[in-house]
């Protein structure tokens, strides 16, 4: 049974190259996605940390201004 044409060393090469660039390309998206959520997520706790300073400022009396005064002296 004939089994065809033999591929040369430089056409095997270029299919391994080929596939390379393949998972490169989706490695790359999905480190793009990651980033994103990463992004995403340290945004949220950023807004986070600002809700609970600003609550810890309004349960202590304070007016943002007094406390502001306050990191002045420090």
């Amino acid at each position: 049974m004939p089994r065809g044409k033999k591929k040369t060393a430089l056409e095997t090469f270029n299919e391994q190259i080929e596939k390379i660039d393949a998972q490169i390309s989706t490695h790359q998206d999905k480190l793009n996605e990651l980033k994103a959520q990463k992004k995403d997520l340290l945004e949220q706790r950023k807004k986070s940390e600002v809700e609970m300073l600003y609550q810890k400022i309004q349960e202590s009396g304070k007016s943002i201004d007094e406390v502001f005064e306050m990191f002045k002296q420090e």
